[in-house]
């Protein structure tokens, strides 16, 4: 791995400030409860993590993405896993990598991030928290500050999937609001490798490359993602 150094400085930062969130939060939990519990949810389930580390960082060895999707669900949140982008989207994402060939091993070459680390149930309940609007934001503000650090670090394609809260008012405001001004400063020569898609769920990131293809018959899915990935999100 070129500047591991740097890496693991990152990674570092990132599990400090987790395990720092958590003491300074230990009401957290509760609010998260009472939040799954008035939406009345067919499935319950043991809330055992309020901020998440992703342990797949452990990792790395070769990047050659940096994937961020949005927030710690239900599976990424319990003990025994700690990791991003699980579930069936994040089987959706692992096959579509290995796949297509972008690459051999999804575990050691993708860097998997989320807009923040705060779990809830679905993202929409970030904006339900709310005595806790302070870390929601400061969560994305450090989020995206290291998918930039990161992306300064190795130079790789940076893919941001799930869109439709990135927006004024959206859930992931603060998020997009963040990586604006990153990319309009110190990151401004990364734009060109920096790229937004819909979310692996439900197939629409399937459908956005497959709605590039069938426009412009033989182009490769190289070219398909990066045409897709610049046709939504401008910054």
């Amino acid at each position: 791995m070129s500047n591991p150094q740097s890496f693991n400085k990152i990674i570092n930062k990132f599990q400090k400030w987790t395990e720092v969130c958590k003491k300074e939060f230990p009401d957290l939990k509760d609010a998260i409860i009472k939040i799954n519990d008035s939406a009345n949810r067919k499935k319950k389930y043991e809330v055992e993590n309020t901020i998440v580390f992703n342990r797949d960082l452990l990792k790395i060895e070769k990047p050659k993405y940096i994937l961020v999707a949005d927030n710690p669900g239900k599976d990424e949140q319990r003990e025994d896993r700690q990791v991003y982008l699980t579930g069936q989207a994040g089987k959706c994402a692992r096959n579509f990598f290995i796949k297509n060939g972008l690459v051999n091993d999804f575990e050691k070459e993708v860097i998997v991030l989320n807009k923040s680390c705060v779990h809830t149930h679905s993202s929409a309940d970030l904006k339900k928290l709310d005595g806790f609007r302070d870390l929601v934001e400061n969560s994305q503000y450090f989020m995206a500050d290291m998918a930039v650090d990161m992306h300064k670090t190795f130079g790789c394609k940076l893919w941001v999937v799930g869109c439709s809260e990135l927006k004024k008012k959206g859930v992931f405001e603060p998020f997009l609001n963040r990586i604006k001004k990153r990319y309009l400063s110190d990151a401004a020569y990364l734009k060109g490798s920096l790229f937004f898609y819909p979310h692996f769920s439900y197939g629409n990131f399937q459908k956005s490359v497959n709605s590039v293809k069938r426009e412009v018959p033989g182009i490769t899915i190289e070219e398909a993602l990066e045409k897709a990935g610049k046709a939504s999100v401008k910054i």
